[in-house]
């Protein structure tokens, strides 16, 4: 039973009978073969973080996911797990069942999401215990959601604060500034230095403060309320700021808060 269970399963039946019905509704039949899997002809390992878009043909994937697996590799997408190539839109479950076996890649991942479970039957035939790639380093400043979920500890919702965190802030200048995350501890952080980087020369989004109001200027982190009429204050008391650093100017603002802003500020575009 075992090793009748392990061989390609042929539909050429069940396609026939299909085709008839699709032929004598006289509809769908474009829409329906752009997302239908081919059958396997001769299944082999292969791992999806390098396998060529023909080698995915052959293996049962229609061009359009294959090609949709190559965009998400091409994007920073990697499969950690056997589990993540059903994230991939319109993957067929039928498809993945009959190539789980094949896939060489671990059967669990501890950045695998717990939603998705792999197959309680099939062949034994790799590794369960072999360990995660380690990801390629990635800039800290233009990384997605995806990259940022790929990282043990964070989730969706940590993803998108330190998106939102980073976008509010104009980027991030150092690696500290991390720490500065709700909800980031300090061992998840260090796990997210590990991967990532600040690119050398990075200039962060800066407010011209000598044009700015009172909103756009309270709505950057490093920018309370207060900081933000005290700048619009010495504006109209003194006329515009002729250098970044004449916030020091301010007594509202101490000498570890104008260090931390003075990237972020500017006096003319």
């Amino acid at each position: 039973r075992t090793w009748l269970a392990n061989q390609p399963r042929r539909y050429t039946q069940d396609q026939q009978k299909l085709d008839s019905l699709i032929a004598s509704s006289g509809s769908g039949s474009t829409r329906s073969s752009t997302i239908s899997t081919k059958q396997i002809v001769a299944p082999f390992i292969f791992d999806p973080n390098t396998a060529s878009i023909e080698q995915l043909r052959s293996l049962g994937f229609p061009r359009i996911l294959a090609t949709r697996i190559a965009a998400y590799r091409q994007k920073g997408g990697v499969f950690t797990a056997r589990t993540d190539l059903l994230k991939i839109y319109g993957v067929d479950s039928t498809l993945y069942h009959q190539l789980y076996p094949y896939i060489n890649l671990p059967a669990h991942s501890r950045f695998a999401s717990k939603d998705v479970k792999p197959p309680k039957a099939g062949r034994k035939g790799l590794s369960e215990e072999s360990g995660v790639k380690r990801k390629e380093p990635f800039d800290i400043n233009t990384a997605d959601t995806i990259l940022l979920k790929s990282v043990y500890g964070i989730g969706s919702k940590l993803a998108i604060r330190i998106v939102k965190f980073r976008d509010a802030l104009g980027g991030f200048v150092k690696p500290e500034q991390l720490n500065e995350v709700y909800g980031l501890d300090s061992s998840v952080v260090k796990r997210l230095l590990d991967v990532s980087f600040i690119k050398s020369g990075f200039v962060p989004v800066r407010i011209n403060i000598n044009v700015a109001g009172e909103e756009q200027l309270s709505a950057h982190p490093y920018i309370r309320y207060k900081i933000a009429r005290a700048l619009i204050s010495y504006r109209y008391q003194h006329g515009d700021f002729a250098d970044a650093s004449d916030i020091r100017k301010l007594s509202i603002l101490g000498e570890q808060e104008v260090e931390r802003l003075l990237p972020y500020v500017k006096v003319n575009d």
